[in-house]
């Protein structure tokens, strides 16, 4: 998958290209049928997307907390489902002020267009004024198929990022993955921390945490994550670790593989997959008591 930023750099490619357009965080099944249906015989499949979130621009205090918070976790997903070409736009005032017919001017003179591909909630254009009828009419003025896709629903939910984060929230882990189409991760790099899990007896794998990641509910989990080609499980704890007397308090996830025994992992990346709450985090008496619990925790997976 080749990552451009411009739309100018489509200058190379010849072959049409039909486009899923839309921000993708999480890239969860609403958005797979989304980018699955660019798919035009003899087109490649592109997709635009934006960085930052464009309410991170245009009203930071409304902006959301991110599924997907690193763009090589959003990039691996995209490339998995079969992504040719990805434009990730950086969004700037400039770009807002964009009419919606000046937005699909500047992609239709950059390239030749196929399709173009989006939910039907979704808007461009300054002020959000480009919708799906409007673009149906432009598709079929400019010569391209306007491809609009209804949102799905799990249940009584539909299937959006608003409501995944709602799931994170109460630590329905399930829920969450049947909407991603795949277990919730936490992608990040492996940090050095004070090595106390290791003087219990059960050494983490401690992941940095951005300020702009949409987190669950704070507790222990049942996870597993794939390290050089095999997958092992064990127990996370996310959360601020009320048992540890620190100065500072900061959200850290902290991971015990169970089965592992292997080298350290730190100042590399890695992904963690969520699969299950098991219990809210607490405050013990004791670093013994602590130590119990967390091999309660263990017996439990």
């Amino acid at each position: 998958m080749k990552v451009l930023h411009k739309f100018s750099e489509l200058v190379d490619y010849q072959a049409p290209i039909h486009w899923a357009a839309g921000f993708f965080d999480g890239v969860h099944v609403g958005h797979k049928r989304v980018i699955l249906s660019a798919d035009t015989p003899g087109a490649l499949r592109g997709v635009i997307t934006f960085t930052p979130h464009p309410l991170a621009v245009l009203k930071p205090e409304a902006a959301p907390l991110l599924i997907t918070p690193y763009a090589e976790q959003k990039h691996s997903l995209l490339e998995q489902l079969g992504v040719d070409i990805l434009l990730e736009l950086p969004f700037t005032h400039e770009l807002a002020n964009l009419s919606a017919k000046e937005f699909l001017d500047a992609i239709c003179s950059a390239c030749r267009v196929a399709g173009i591909s989006v939910g039907s909630n979704w808007h461009f254009g300054k002020s959000g004024a480009g919708n799906a009828d409007f673009l149906r009419a432009e598709g079929a003025s400019r010569g391209f198929h306007a491809c609009i896709c209804e949102m799905l629903t799990k249940g009584e939910n539909v299937v959006c990022s608003t409501n995944i984060r709602g799931l994170l929230q109460t630590g329905k882990m399930e829920q969450t993955a049947d909407m991603l189409g795949r277990p919730f991760s936490i992608y990040g790099m492996v940090e050095h921390g004070q090595k106390l899990a290791r003087k219990l007896g059960f050494p983490t794998a401690n992941i940095a945490l951005p300020a702009s990641a949409a987190l669950p509910r704070a507790g222990v989990y049942a996870v597993s994550a794939t390290l050089n080609g095999t997958t092992y499980h064990g127990i996370a704890n996310l959360g601020k670790r009320p048992t540890i007397e620190e100065s500072v308090k900061i959200t850290r996830l902290e991971t015990h593989f169970v089965d592992y025994s292997g080298d350290d992992f730190y100042g590399e990346h890695i992904e963690i997959f969520l699969h299950r709450f098991i219990r809210d985090e607490q405050k013990f008496a004791s670093i013994e008591e602590l130590k119990s619990q967390i091999q309660a925790d263990i017996s439990a997976l």
